[in-house]
């Protein structure tokens, strides 16, 4: 597969090899019309080409920004994903590789569980703060739902205690929908 969708396992690492590609094709084919116009222009800089090749620049600054968010983060161990998956409840719904942002930084979530009523995280990258991500998250999910119980851990033991014990509740399916349209709202 080319390219993985959000919050599937692997796509941190398949995001940022896309990324450095396409910035790279950009960068070639900018400098090849930018080329190609000195040459059909007896080598003025001063025609539409230099423009053209100029504009390259803005899709080459959109995926160099999102080069820089994914930087910090990576894919988390194989083995983990396989356990976590292991104990996830069949309607819940295991999302890898997640990384939010919000209107002052990008938060990396190793993992994150989301079933009718909860979401579970884990952030294992001892720079992240589960408290302010758990804030950050709570706050944006109560604007769609009050039942959910939203909780960021910080260590593999806890976390899976509480995807382990899990418990479903009765919620309206659009509630549930709401819920994880925002979470992937968030996700880069």
């Amino acid at each position: 597969m080319l390219k993985k969708s959000k919050g599937e396992y692997g796509y941190i690492t398949k995001s940022k090899r896309i990324d450095i590609i396409k910035m790279l094709l950009y960068i070639v084919v900018a400098a090849a019309i930018f080329i190609g116009g000195l040459f059909l222009n007896k080598m003025s800089y001063r025609n539409i080409f230099t423009i053209l090749a100029i504009l390259f620049v803005l899709p080459w600054a959109r995926v160099f920004v999102e080069f820089v968010v994914f930087f910090p983060y990576k894919t988390p161990n194989k083995e983990d994903y396989e356990k976590i998956k292991e104990i996830t409840a069949a309607e819940a719904r295991l999302l890898s590789d997640v990384v939010i942002t919000s209107t002052e930084k990008s938060m990396g979530i190793d993992f994150v569980v989301m079933g009718n009523g909860y979401v579970f995280g884990l952030t294992l990258n001892k720079k992240q703060n589960p408290e302010e991500i758990q804030k950050y998250l709570r706050d944006g999910v109560k604007n769609w739902s009050d039942s959910y119980q939203v909780k960021i851990h910080k260590n593999m033991k806890s976390f899976l205690q509480d995807v382990k014990n899990a418990r479903e509740k009765e919620l309206n399916p659009k509630e549930r929908e709401q819920v994880e349209s925002y979470i992937f709202s968030l996700m880069v």
